[in-house]
């Protein structure tokens, strides 16, 4: 896939903003936590991110739809290096973490992910042929979790011998340089069937008939859905709760927390690698994949609660990571593969928005009820709702039935 230029250039940029935005996460998290020793502040980080996506999820995927998608990019990177300069001033004093700030940064460096993110999976079948989905994602996929497993192993560690302006100057660093490989990538322009009329269009009309859209979609719609209620449990592996899982539960410390957090992004990576040798399944068998997966989650979340200690939880923290890997690259591949591209901006912004806002607000009440109840039994409650979840997989016919060759 490297091979193609424009990709390539598409895997730089994915890769240089995913890791910025991920080291500055994960630094101002465990700031956050050292500092006041409250999950639910440290879960403050966690609301900061997703809250944009609620806010300006649809907005988003109207615009990365209406304007070109290589405009996006750039635009969106040149806002956040303005945010991190804004950074660099804030801990210029270096005495303590200005955790209300770094709200606001990581409020602001979300903000433009709600628009470059869609903007950049919106490009993948721009830049690839339709036979070629499943390599590009998988790609996609298995850097991405490299980056994540950096990110994570090396932002724990970073913010204990570094000065957090230096790391924030480093994340600026790599803003610049995705900023040059969008400059340079030549995406093809993308054909209309009805530009006069796509002009007259408003915000809001073009946002109503992308919501029609996904609600009509036989697929997506599904899809959608079913992601959107697998987030409430998914709000148990939010940072700040599973730092508080690692520190209660395991008595280990931050980096701990960083060796399941690895474990699990390693085990995303292998998923990924298995990914690109199952090529021809995932195009024949997506929707089984899917299935399959939802099941297993459920089983894995109860033995994760069960965990006697640090390393059991990392071995199964990365036993997560191979079914969902595979199962986000065939839910890429599908959509990419039966959404049309004028539409896939906005799918793709909706199906953040609802992803994230249940997410944000999952997090936050299992962190509040982390002050109520034992942590272990929290991850049990979310194992239980897993196994609800997987039943709406199971008995959905166009999830079990779907095939990417079938596409149109």
């Amino acid at each position: 896939m490297i091979k193609k230029r424009p990709f390539l250039l598409l895997w730089i940029i994915n890769i240089t903003t995913t890791l910025a935005l991920e080291l500055f996460f994960v630094t101002i998290l465990v700031a956050v936590f050292e500092e006041t020793s409250s999950t639910l502040q440290a879960a403050g980080t966690m609301v900061a991110r997703m809250l944009p996506s609620f806010l300006l999820g649809p907005i988003a995927g109207v615009l990365v739809d209406r304007y070109p998608r290589k405009n996006v990019l750039i635009s969106m990177d040149i806002l956040r290096i303005l945010l991190i300069g804004f950074a660099i001033w804030l801990t210029q004093s270096g005495e303590s973490v200005p955790i209300l700030g770094s709200y606001l940064v990581l409020a602001g460096l979300a903000t433009a992910d709600v628009f470059h993110r869609p903007a950049r999976i919106s490009l993948i079948p721009s830049l690839v042929e339709q036979d070629e989905l499943v390599r590009a994602n998988s790609f996609i996929m298995a850097t991405n979790q490299i980056v994540l497993a950096v990110s994570y192993t090396v932002g724990g560690w970073l913010i204990q011998f570094f000065p957090l302006q230096n790391i924030v100057i480093g994340i600026l660093i790599l803003l610049i340089l995705a900023i040059i490989a969008a400059v340079f990538m030549v995406v093809p322009k993308r054909i209309t069937t009805d530009e006069a009329e796509e002009e007259q269009e408003s915000v809001w009309e073009a946002f109503i008939s992308g919501w029609r859209y996904l609600r009509g979609h036989p697929l997506a719609r599904p899809l959608t859905i079913m992601e959107t209620i697998e987030h409430v449990p998914h709000g148990i592996w939010t940072g700040a709760l599973l730092l508080a899982f690692t520190v209660q539960a395991l008595q280990g410390d931050t980096t701990d927390w960083g060796y399941q957090v690895t474990g699990y992004f390693s085990g995303m990576i292998v998923g990924s690698i298995i990914a690109l040798g199952m090529e021809k399944r995932l195009n024949q068998l997506p929707g089984r994949i899917i299935v399959l997966t939802a099941v297993l989650v459920g089983g894995m979340t109860l033995i994760f609660a069960a965990s006697p200690n640090v390393w059991f939880a990392a071995f199964v923290a990365f036993l997560f990571g191979p079914p969902f890997a595979i199962r986000d690259v065939a839910q890429d591949s599908l959509l990419q593969a039966t959404v049309e591209k004028e539409q896939l901006g906005r799918v793709y912004a909706t199906r953040e928005m609802l992803r994230n806002v249940v997410f944000m607000f999952a997090g936050l009440f299992f962190a509040w009820l982390s002050d109520f109840m034992a942590i272990r039994l929290i991850y049990v409650i979310g194992g239980i709702i897993y196994i609800f979840t997987s039943i709406y997989a199971v008995s959905n016919r166009a999830i079990r039935t779907s095939q990417i060759k079938e596409a149109t």
